[in-house]
């Protein structure tokens, strides 16, 4: 995870930790469940979405079948 958002394992770690924490999600080795969605888009406010649409934009075009 933490290579896929260019951050460090220790930064993840303790992200996690914290969520966890706050009974948002369950955390095991190599497997994060969300406990807590509602509580989690609420956390995240306006940060969520965005990745998503950009990537939408960019990427996902890509992906669809061309048309005969």
């Amino acid at each position: 995870m933490a290579s896929m958002i260019g951050a460090r394992r220790s930064g993840v770690t303790l992200a996690l930790h914290v969520l966890e924490g706050a009974g948002l999600i369950r955390s095991a080795r190599g497997t994060v469940t969300i406990v807590d969605r509602e509580k989690l888009l609420d956390l995240a406010g306006d940060s969520y979405g965005l990745a998503e649409a950009e990537y939408s934009r960019l990427i996902a075009p890509f992906g669809l079948p061309r048309s005969a």
